[in-house]
């Protein structure tokens, strides 16, 4: 379990930076705003708070995994 748990994490990890290389190359949004250094960075908190709520997440999941063997 340790090998697939390392992988997702790694997985995860590339998928976070390839969204956030995206969102600070990008010139405009879906709605078709310009993206102002200001709305990048808003944009990058807002991925990175959802990321690490899903990290917290899955640590809580681990260690009550960990805890019960």
């Amino acid at each position: 379990m340790k090998k697939g748990w390392l992988i997702l994490q790694i997985l995860q990890l590339v998928i976070f930076t390839g969204v956030s290389v995206f969102l600070f190359v990008r010139a405009v949004d879906g709605s078709g705003a310009i993206q102002t250094p200001a709305i990048r960075l808003t944009c990058f908190l807002i991925w990175a708070a959802f990321y690490l709520g899903l990290l917290a997440i899955e640590w809580g999941i681990w260690l009550l995994i960990r805890r019960q063997k």
